[in-house]
């Protein structure tokens, strides 16, 4: 894959195990891309993994998933805002 040289400077790849019990460094995001990957796993790993995103996504920041995944009955941290789109839900304080 080949990127443009004015976005390739403001994008970075890293290797990440999804299952792996911290997810250090990685900051905040804007927007994450997480499609027909969680099918492959069990539900609680689902559920583990969608807390690990949650707190690695912006409070206005958007989830992307695949056509095939649900994840209403996962957890609670998102709302839907379209077919395959997420955002957090509101954090109580």
């Amino acid at each position: 894959m080949r990127i443009k040289p004015a976005l390739r400077e403001r994008v970075a790849f890293y290797h990440l195990n999804l299952v792996a019990p911290d997810w250090p460094g990685l900051g905040t995001f804007d927007v994450i891309f997480c499609r027909n990957v969680l099918i492959y796993f069990d539900k609680p790993t689902q559920a583990a993994i969608l807390t690990h995103l949650a707190d690695h996504l912006q409070d206005d920041g958007l989830l992307l998933l695949g056509h095939s995944e649900n994840i209403l009955h996962l957890t609670d941290a998102f709302v839907p805002c379209g077919r395959t789109a997420y955002r957090l839900a509101p954090r109580s304080s």
